[in-house]
């Protein structure tokens, strides 16, 4: 395979047919360029994963984060720490890491199979034979208005053939076909096959954003957003449901931004709340919209916007469109502290700018995503702290404690 690493560019040979599918399939992701000598030069930016190319080439786009904390980032993200609580000694690749998360999909859905799947009322419509629940007068009427041997009915069937059941059956299909290990192959095939009375689905990432959760289909919300992933991963089109059967893709930026918002949820002191993308606008009128990655509030005041920025910075620089963003977020939402997080690079940053002819101070600081996979949650829990630190500051010295 050709590897490429995050952010570095890497010139390689590519026939015309490998080129033209990383211009068009991969435009937005993977960016490509032709260098002096006529060969291209391959950046996967923030993108992590593997492709496969029309020659049967394969582009592994490794992340600069460990494996194993990829796997952690990961779990986090999905609010699945259960499932990702550690990947086995071994696992050391970004390959790995897709392999073992697709085994623990696998294991989920072969569970879920054996306690029976998920069944519900599903209202259909059909021209029957015989008549089954409710005459559609209208629609009778104009189907069958010469040949009354049939009749259109609406009626409730009690059937497994549901959207939390199709998506299962369209990722494990989806999946059989990637380069994976003979057995993890013939394990997604098995299941596929199992689900063949249910329709094929062809859903996106974002439908299942929409779908409501209840006492008799929660358990499936571990396996709808493993689904979620696979099918962001591998979807390089811009269309609603094209997807490439051999590649997967995670953007890193969004990993690190849902893996911080989870990181500050989980260690939110009592009074707390952590609320992720919230919609804000910078004008009155509210023509200028917002959306910062985090707004955290304290009791009952917003006390802290903070933004996830994963970008190299190193000691002394300053990021300044990064500054500008958060001075706005502030100004809009009447705060005085602003946090930029990034990941450590050279060294750990603790800096502040505090803004002139104003009181609003903005925060840089750093994780380190480089750490040995037992030390990260000590480093969530670091983060954690400056975060609420500034979002619930000490009261003054000799200040009397509020009554009860």
């Amino acid at each position: 395979p050709v590897v490429l690493a995050e952010y570095e560019d890497r010139r390689i040979d590519l026939d015309h047919p490998d080129a033209a599918f990383v211009a068009t399939r991969l435009h937005g992701r993977i960016a490509l360029r032709r260098d002096l000598d006529g060969g291209y030069v391959l950046n996967p930016r923030q993108f992590v994963g593997l492709v496969t190319l029309p020659s049967g080439r394969s582009l592994v786009c490794r992340p600069k984060v460990p494996a194993r904390n990829l796997f952690a980032m990961i779990g986090a993200a999905l609010d699945l720490p259960d499932l990702f609580h550690d990947a086995p000694v071994g696992v050391d690749r970004v390959e790995d890491v897709i392999e073992l998360i697709i085994d623990r999909f696998a294991s989920l859905m072969e569970e879920r199979v054996d306690r029976g799947l998920y069944r519900a009322y599903v209202e259909t419509e059909e021209n029957l034979a015989m008549v089954r629940g409710r005459i559609v007068a209208a629609e009778d009427l104009r189907r069958n208005h010469v040949l009354r041997h049939r009749t259109w009915c609406r009626f409730a069937e009690y059937s497994w053939d549901v959207p939390e059941n199709r998506v299962l059956r369209q990722v494990a299909r989806l999946l059989a076909g990637w380069g994976l290990s003979a057995c993890l192959r013939h394990r997604l095939l098995r299941l596929a096959a199992a689900l063949e009375e249910i329709s094929p689905g062809r859903y996106v990432a974002a439908d299942l954003d929409r779908w409501a959760y209840h006492r008799l289909n929660e358990d499936y919300r571990p396996l709808h957003r493993l689904c979620q992933l696979f099918l962001e991963g591998a979807s390089l089109a811009e269309a609603a449901g094209a997807f490439d059967i051999s590649s997967f893709l995670i953007d890193m930026n969004h990993l690190f931004e849902a893996f911080v918002t989870r990181t500050l949820r989980e260690h939110a002191p009592t009074g707390t709340t952590v609320r992720p993308q919230a919609h804000i606008s910078l004008d009155q009128a509210g023509t200028v919209a917002m959306r910062p990655d985090i707004v955290v509030r304290h009791t009952d005041r917003m006390a802290l916007v903070a933004d996830c920025k994963y970008k190299r910075l190193d000691i002394g620089q300053h990021r300044h469109h990064d500054l500008y963003q958060l001075v706005a977020y502030c100004t809009a939402l009447g705060i005085d502290q602003g946090l930029l997080v990034y990941p450590r690079h050279l060294a750990p940053i603790d800096d502040v700018v505090a803004v002139r002819n104003a009181t609003i101070a903005i925060h840089e600081t750093t994780i380190d995503l480089s750490v040995p996979h037992n030390h990260l949650p000590a480093e969530c829990a670091r983060l954690a702290q400056i975060a609420f630190a500034l979002a619930t500051p000490a009261p003054p010295v000799g200040a009397l404690p509020r009554p009860a």
